[in-house]
Order: C-alpha cells, then sequence, then structure tokens
C-alpha cells in the first residue's frame, strides 16, 4: 500500500510539473500524421524541435525522411526541452534515430538544448554574435506548451525585445520558431484555439503573428484522445 502511494503521489507531482510547464506530450499517431505534412524534398535537413519533450515529433519525421525514395545526405536536429527529466529519454531516442539514419546513408546529428527556447531564440533573433545556433532552420516541428504569459513577465520582455507581443506560449513559440526558419522552411505545430489567433491577429492585437497566420496553408481538427 505504501508502494502504491508513492507512486501515485510521484505521478501527481509529475503531471502538476507538466501542467506548470504548459507541457503535453504528443501521441505516435498525431506526430505521425503532423511528419506527413512536410510536401517539400530536401537535400539537407536543418529540423527545429522546440519543446521537444520526449522526441516524439522528431522522431515521427525522421523515420519518414528515411522512407524517402531519395533520402537526403544530411539530418540536423535542434531541439529545446526545458524539463530536465525529459533529456535523458530525448538522448537516448536520437541516439536510436542516429542508427537508423546509418542505416540509410544519412549523416545525423543532434543537438539537445536543455533550455528556455523563447530566451534563446529572443536572443538569436537579436542577432547575438554569441549565439552557439544557426539562424536558419528549413524545418520546425512543434508541439508548443499552452500557458499564459503574465504581462509583467521576465518571457513577455523577451518577446516585446524581439518583436513579439503576445500573452500565451503557443503563439510565443509559434512566432519565434517562423522567425527561425529560412525563406523556404515549413513549419507543422499543434495549436490551440488557433482560430483565437486568427482572429486576434486579423484584429492587429498579435500584429507580429499577422504574417505567420496569414500564410497558413491547412488547418485540421484533430479528435481528442480516448
Amino acid at each position: 500500500m505504501d508502494q502504491i502511494s508513492t507512486l501515485s503521489a510521484s505521478n501527481k507531482t509529475e503531471w502538476a510539473s507538466k501542467r506548470q510547464l504548459g507541457q503535453f506530450l504528443t501521441p505516435a499517431p498525431v506526430a505521425e500524421f503532423m511528419a506527413s505534412l512536410f510536401s517539400t524534398p530536401r537535400p539537407d535537413w536543418r529540423l527545429l524541435d522546440a519543446g521537444a519533450g520526449a522526441g516524439a515529433l522528431s522522431k515521427a519525421l525522421v523515420a519518414r525522411i528515411c522512407q524517402a525514395e531519395k533520402p537526403p545526405t544530411l539530418i540536423k536536429v535542434t531541439a529545446y526541452e526545458l524539463d530536465a527529466t525529459m533529456i535523458p529519454k530525448l538522448r537516448q531516442e536520437y541516439e536510436t534515430l542516429q542508427k537508423k539514419c546509418d542505416n540509410c546513408g544519412i549523416h545525423f546529428s543532434a543537438n539537445i538544448l536543455n533550455a528556455d527556447f523563447i530566451e534563446c531564440a529572443s536572443e538569436i533573433i537579436r542577432n547575438d554574435l554569441f549565439s552557439p545556433i544557426d539562424l536558419k532552420f528549413n524545418a520546425a516541428i512543434l508541439n508548443p506548451p499552452y500557458r499564459k504569459i503574465n504581462s509583467n513577465s521576465r518571457t513577455r520582455r523577451l518577446l516585446r525585445v524581439a518583436g513579439i507581443e503576445t500573452s500565451n506560449l503557443y503563439t510565443a513559440f509559434l512566432a519565434l520558431a517562423s522567425k527561425l526558419l529560412c525563406t523556404s522552411g515549413e513549419l507543422v505545430a499543434i495549436t490551440r484555439r488557433l482560430r483565437s489567433g486568427l482572429a486576434d491577429a486579423a484584429a492587429g492585437r498579435v500584429e507580429p503573428l499577422a504574417e505567420v497566420f496569414a500564410d497558413l496553408r491547412r488547418e485540421f481538427d484533430l479528435p481528442d484522445p480516448a
């Protein structure tokens, strides 16, 4: 009984931590569907996975790339994950992906950053010469955290310096990721209350996001998990 109680308390603590971070992990079928939405074949992939969790999105996309009739020569993943407990799982997942890519003749590398994506991306966008990350990615896949941002918070100030004004983490992630993409880059993301975001952009309340939403090509309603 004590063991069951301990496990239950541990699970509640983990859930509370994920809620605080606004973190909801992506089921494999959803990740695979998102990977299928990328439409541009590329000789090399420079992939951004912001809020990577345990790597489900990267795993699904890399697996799909490996099945291509003409595989690329290079896949370079940059993954941001703030939750330190997820890093060992993420590292293990990428080690498996490296073996898969080796078997396909693809050079795979991954840069895992246990860091705040908003803080790091804001520095990159401000053209910080000491930033460790290349500015331009040609693909981004995201399940952004969903949580409100306090108007007086450090996060909000960082976003303002990067030219972004929004009150929610998921729209902040979308705006930052879009700014880090090259001209021909593709972004696939899960968004919550997307229509509200579109309405805000159309009304000029989230001006930096208007360009992101204006280029939205497809929107899908996913069923709630059983």
